[in-house]
């Protein structure tokens, strides 16, 4: 069973690492509101991810090769990350630098949000456990036993959930170090960096369709 639970951090760092919209969007929130808001974005990035984990060992994930249901979701993801993106930069614009209104408290709600709107309508996410899960439960790695997916389960989301602590912790020191013009570019290139997860997903889906 130790060996499944190391199996499950495995696969949540190998997921948690590369960057991709959950990361960008972290990095967004946190240049403006600190630790909370990247935390909460992390966080709530990790639903989807056990989510469609969870999916994937019980059997589920062919339900989302279905067309319809591909095409569903690739739309959802295309229009999170097209607003978010969207968003981020007319607050670059905007902003004067990494200052933080101490009147108004940080939007953690919506932090939250746009993490579990990102990682559940992610296409990346998606077809990772389309494939991998599927391989983890053939090679007998996980799903033989309610035990054994339960070890992998609780080493995969202890795993996500410490990432979350560490990617939330690496923004919120690395912003104190930004200068105003550093900290507006930043959140800038992580916004721009949404737009084109967004247009490339949306050329990925509809690119099929009209040719």
């Amino acid at each position: 069973m130790f060996a499944t639970a190391v199996a499950g951090m495995l696969m949540a760092i190998t997921l948690s690492a590369p960057p991709g919209p959950v990361a960008m969007e972290t990095v967004r929130r946190g240049m403006r509101g600190g630790f909370r808001p990247a935390l909460y974005v992390q966080l709530g990035s990790v639903i989807g991810d056990m989510t469609w984990c969870g999916l994937a060992l019980a059997g589920l994930a062919p339900l989302v090769q279905v067309a319809w249901v591909r095409v569903l979701l690739s739309v959802a993801g295309v229009g999170v990350l097209l607003y978010l993106g969207a968003a981020g930069v007319r607050d670059a614009v905007k902003s004067k630098g990494p200052s933080v209104d101490l009147t108004k408290a940080p939007d953690q709600r919506g932090a939250f949000r746009s993490g579990v709107a990102i990682s559940m309508a992610n296409p990346m996410a998606i077809g990772y456990w389309i494939t991998i899960g599927g391989t983890l439960v053939a090679a007998g790695i996980a799903g033989t036993s309610a035990a054994q997916t339960a070890a992998f389960l609780l080493g995969y989301g202890g795993a996500t959930l410490a990432w979350c602590f560490v990617m939330a912790l690496a923004v919120r020191w690395g912003k104190r170090l930004l200068k105003p013009i550093v900290f507006r570019w930043v959140t800038f290139a992580c916004s721009a960096s949404l737009l084109v997860f967004g247009v490339t997903l949306a050329w990925t889906v509809f690119q099929p369709l009209l040719s």
